[in-house]
């Protein structure tokens, strides 16, 4: 393997046999696992083909470096985490490159806490494996690939998720629903939390054999399958998509109406802060819609670094009891300490429960903010120059530089900053209207082409 996958705060991700290999996996799993005492490390994964064999190349470095492999099989990433806190494991690790297509698969370092690897820890594994300070091929391959013991970890997530939500109350509305989950992991729990909420569902794509047949991105222009069945039955209440770990959750509405994925935040958020009154903390690229939730509940707003763990540190930080981010990612420890798609399903049906209102009628209630998001390959740039170079352009307005460059003004901004899973730039602009974030994000892209 000439290259190396890209290795950040996200985790890590790969192309498959290119840039992320069994020999690279059980390396990492073996620093891990030494890093964090030996003990049980859970392994939990997504539905990708290469899921399995990197599954037991795993099991050879936990073995190797005298930890418990246990394996939980096919599991959604909120899944695996609340399983290494409740068995209260080492540490965990789940194979997945989430919304990236199929030929790549990743890995995702867990705390024995249950929350996800912060960005200094996710750096001291990273640094041992660029120190070469792992077994040589040779002797890795002496150790047993099997798991130690497997566990079901669906009923432990599941209670987890009923115990934070008004159960008989969901079960009263007798809902009907519509489901993708992009033949993804989430197919592995959510028929039974729905068993177990009373909610019928149907749906799309729900198989477990990885097959992504659209973008996994969940965004609405991708989901034109399930709109389809949406808007032509009857008797839905909404439709919901999940991203192939199920960490994050989108929302259609019950007639095939187009919703954004910020959305998915902030209906969770108008049900938790009825009843819990907490400040929230979110990232730079999520919509002005969370600053109009702050508002309307008369709570604080705390911006964060792009990147879940970074977001996981701020509310600690800062003593918010609930956050996210608006590509659809639900984080209320309650449930789990992570982003957490069946837990944002459970908490927007209670709101719908709660105010007998279908999905659509939720989220009409709130403004519509346009959102155009871009990216910039750079495979051959160095992303943090480019980007201080486009920052200088701009000397007079006002910026934030926490991650990338910000340029915000009254009516939107825009936000420039390098992917921590991809090799590219992105650009994410939000406005009042859709000609304002058009030209928002044009004019950061026009200085990038030149």
């Amino acid at each position: 393997m000439k290259d190396l996958p890209i290795m950040s705060v996200s985790g890590i991700r790969g192309i498959y046999g290119v840039t992320l290999d069994e020999l690279f996996v059980s390396r990492i799993a073996y620093i891990q696992t030494k890093l964090s005492g030996a003990g049980k490390v859970v392994i939990g994964r997504d539905t990708r083909p290469s899921g399995e064999r990197l599954m037991r190349a795993i099991c050879r470095g936990i073995r190797a470096a005298g930890g418990e492999p246990v394996d939980i099989g096919i599991a959604p990433t909120p899944t695996t985490c609340v399983a290494v806190s409740e068995l209260k494991a080492s540490a965990g690790i789940i194979i997945t490159a989430s919304h990236n297509p199929s030929q790549y698969n990743g890995y995702k370092m867990v705390h024995s806490s249950g929350r996800l690897f912060k960005g200094d820890e996710c750096e001291t594994v990273y640094s041992h494996f660029k120190r070469g300070e792992y077994p040589q091929e040779q002797e890795l391959k002496q150790y047993d690939d099997s798991p130690a013991k497997t566990v079901d970890a669906v009923s432990i997530h599941i209670n987890k998720i009923i115990s934070t939500v008004d159960v008989s109350l969901i079960a009263s509305k007798r809902m009907k629903v519509a489901v993708d989950s992009i033949n993804g992991a989430a197919g592995a729990i959510f028929p039974a939390l729905l068993e177990k909420l009373s909610v019928e569902w149907t749906g799309v794509h729900n198989k477990l054999d990885g097959d992504f047949v659209h973008n996994p991105e969940p965004r609405p222009e991708h989901l034109t399958d399930l709109s389809s069945l949406l808007s032509t039955s009857d008797g839905f209440w909404g439709g919901f998509i999940f991203d192939p770990d199920a960490d994050r959750l989108a929302t259609m509405g019950q007639n095939g109406e187009a919703v954004s994925e910020e959305m998915t935040l902030v209906l969770a958020l108008e049900n938790i802060l009825e009843h819990t009154k907490s400040d929230i903390a979110t990232n730079l690229s999520t919509s002005m819609l969370i600053d109009d939730v702050g508002a309307k509940f008369g709570v604080h707003i705390f911006r964060t670094k792009i990147g879940e763990a970074n977001v996981v540190e701020g509310m600690k930080k800062f003593n918010c009891k609930v956050g996210g981010e608006g590509n659809g990612g639900v984080i209320y420890p309650a449930m789990s300490t992570v982003r957490d798609g069946l837990g944002a399903m459970a908490l927007i049906l209670e709101l719908m429960a709660k105010r007998d209102k279908k999905l659509f009628q939720l989220t009409a209630a709130w403004p519509s903010y346009p959102i155009v998001k871009d990216k910039i390959s750079c495979e051959s740039l160095e992303p943090k120059q480019l980007i201080e170079k486009i920052s200088a352009r701009f000397p007079d307005e006002k910026k934030d530089l926490l991650d990338g460059l910000k340029i915000i003004r009254d009516y939107g901004w825009v936000h420039l900053r390098a992917s921590n899973t991809e090799p590219i730039i992105r650009c994410y602009a939000e406005a009042k209207t859709d000609q304002q974030a058009k030209e928002l994000s044009e004019m950061v892209l026009a200085e990038a082409k030149r």
